[in-house]
């Protein structure tokens, strides 16, 4: 399935087949520096009819959401502005962003704290990402830890049909493309993973399945030991916490990253219990790991709540 629809204006009609290639007038200047490329992305996204993103993210129940404006927006769609393509699920949340000119950088700071997995478990053999989206983590990982398997899960084939314009790796041993649902993947399929990345959204935020401790008690079943369960949580910080309480209840101590722009905050759980955390230890071992990973990952070890 291709985009069905190939525009250079930002209007809000979109038709066929859910997807629309949309590239703005307003092409940012030469020479910004990435930081400032993706605030005016975000900012342009954030001022397209900001009071329906705020309705839509914060205010209508989902029955209303499902009926307002359903000619308005078909989601998701392919975005462009500058340098960065995107893939939105509605004006409220963008699911993914890429850098055209460079596809395997983490555009996105959420992205690069979810890599933070990394100061405990450096070398993973096999990792899953339940909400594969526009791949940002799956292409990130496929080339900086080559010798790790990947699996990405994602419940919307039409997504998944737009794949090629993210730059998602092809289909390999190293690498899987599964259409799924999440929670019928983990609770289904016997396979283990060394690290299993949940980034699950669609049109209404986090599905309440993916929330759930039966979500959480099976992600931790099918971690190996040793393993890791990371989460993105994306709201405001107060509906962060039954989920929080449901991962403490189910995996015992988790360790926390407040993502600086937006409303992220990545969760870090651990198959084994009982384990100490040396924040002096995990910053020689960020910085060692920086040498091949273009992370900020001392930052990261410096900013850890636990």
């Amino acid at each position: 399935m291709s985009a069905a629809t190939v525009t250079d204006d930002c209007s809000d009609n979109v038709s066929g087949s859910g997807f629309a290639l949309r590239k703005s007038d307003e092409i940012l200047a030469g020479g910004r520096s990435e930081t400032a490329e993706i605030n005016a992305f975000l900012d342009h996204i954030d001022g397209i009819d900001r009071e329906q993103r705020w309705h839509a993210r914060f205010e209508a129940p989902v029955d209303d959401l499902e009926h307002e404006n359903e000619d308005a927006f078909i989601a998701p769609l392919v975005f462009e502005l500058g340098d960065i393509r995107s893939l939105l699920a509605n004006w409220a949340y963008v699911q993914s962003a890429m850098s055209i000119n460079d596809p395997f950088h983490l555009t996105l700071d959420y992205t690069r704290a979810m890599m933070a997995f990394l100061l405990f478990k450096p070398l993973p053999n096999s990792i899953e990402i339940i909400g594969l989206g526009g791949g940002s983590l799956a292409k990130y990982c496929h080339k900086y830890l080559p010798d790790t398997a990947i699996r990405g899960v994602e419940v919307d084939p039409d997504i998944i049909a737009v794949g090629d314009q993210f730059y998602i790796p092809q289909a390999s041993e190293r690498f899987e493309t599964i259409w799924s649902d999440g929670f019928d993947f983990v609770v289904q399929d016997e396979r283990k993973a060394d690290i299993i990345l949940v980034d699950g959204f669609d049109k209404h935020g986090q599905p309440p399945q993916l929330c759930s401790l039966e979500f959480y008690r099976a992600c931790r079943s099918r971690l190996n030991p040793g393993g890791i369960f990371v989460v993105n949580l994306c709201d405001h910080p107060w509906k962060h916490l039954p989920m929080l309480a449901r991962m403490r209840e189910c995996f015992g101590q988790i360790l926390t990253l407040q993502v600086e722009e937006g409303m992220n905050r990545i969760v870090f759980a651990f198959k084994d219990r009982h384990l100490h955390f040396d924040r002096n230890g995990l910053l020689e071992v960020a910085k060692s790991l920086e040498l091949t990973h273009p992370l900020p990952l001392a930052s990261f070890a410096e900013e850890l709540l636990w």
